[in-house]
Parts: structure tokens; sequence; C-alpha cells
């Protein structure tokens, strides 16, 4: 079994490796930084005597989730984890920035999950997590645009989860 995990450098994406590297899963890590995917896998395959792949890349760039899910072929599990947010009032904060979480957040899972559920139904196997938040339930003054992209991965994911549940009816 294999899982590819994207954001897999600190946090929830980290622990999730190290969750399903216990389980036995061998795993693709993908995230930004290079030095804390080598420490992470280093420390995953010491610890478990499992298979670690790391991709370093950053998947605000549409070209690069087309290219990782040309190169990561047949995952059993796709967690789409990757993303970041920022603080401030909407009308100060960095257009730039906000564009590049907007492509982070939103348009890599939206990529990425179209591209590995293709797959995924093509061979009627596999599982895809898309990391929200509680922050997609809601308003989020000072964060307009991370509630926002969060709400986004919420809805799509159940809208899609509705339509394979139809489809299996």
């Amino acid at each position: 079994m294999k899982a590819l995990i994207t954001g897999a450098s600190s946090g929830i994406g980290r622990d999730m490796a190290r969750c399903l590297a216990n389980r036995g899963y061998d795993l693709v890590l993908v995230a930004r930084d290079e030095e804390k995917l080598k420490r992470l896998k280093d420390e995953l395959e010491e610890t478990n005597k499992i298979k670690v792949e790391t991709i370093s890349m950053d998947l605000s760039v549409e070209q690069n989730c087309i290219d990782l899910h040309k190169t990561v072929k047949d995952v059993d599990i796709l967690i789409n984890n990757a993303g970041f947010g920022d603080c401030g009032n909407f009308t100060k904060t960095d257009l730039n920035k906000e564009l590049s979480m907007i492509k982070t957040n939103v348009v890599a899972y939206h990529i990425l999950t179209k591209l590995y559920l293709v797959d995924m139904k093509a061979k009627n196997s596999g599982k895809i997590l898309n990391v929200a938040s509680i922050a997609g339930f809601m308003p989020g003054p000072l964060m307009a645009t991370y509630y926002s992209t969060k709400a986004y991965i919420v809805r799509l994911s159940e809208s899609i989860r509705e339509e394979l549940r139809k489809e299996k009816s």
C-alpha cells in the first residue's frame, strides 16, 4: 500500500506520515522544504522499515501538480494537506500572497483530487482525504482568504462524495 501526502514536512502532514508509516504504508512525501522532508524520510525508514520517496515541490504552480500526478502513479491514499494562511484586514493583506494561498489551498487540491480520483475510479479502489478546517464552516474576519479556501475544500469534498454515493446506488 502506498500513500501520497502533500504538506508532509510539518504539522498534520508530518503526523499523518508517521501514522501511516506505523501501519506499514510506503510513502511519497511532498513539500517545499527539502531538508525537513529528508529528516522525516530518514526517521520513518529507520523506525518502520518502509519505502519513503520525497519530492520537494511548490504546489502553487499548477504544472507541478500535473507533473506530480504523472510521476507518482498507483497510490492507494491521497492526502491533500499542503496549505498556508495569512492574517490581517482584507484591504491591507498582500494580494500576491493571497493568490499564492488560493493556488496552494484550492487549485492544487482541485487538480490532485481530480487526477487521482479518475485513477482510483478506474481501479475501483482508493481513498482521498482533503484536509480542510473548522474554518471552512464559518466566516473568518482577518483571515478572509484562508477561511474561503477552506470552505471551497469542504464543499468540493462533500460534492464529490455525493456524486460517488449516487453512482453506487
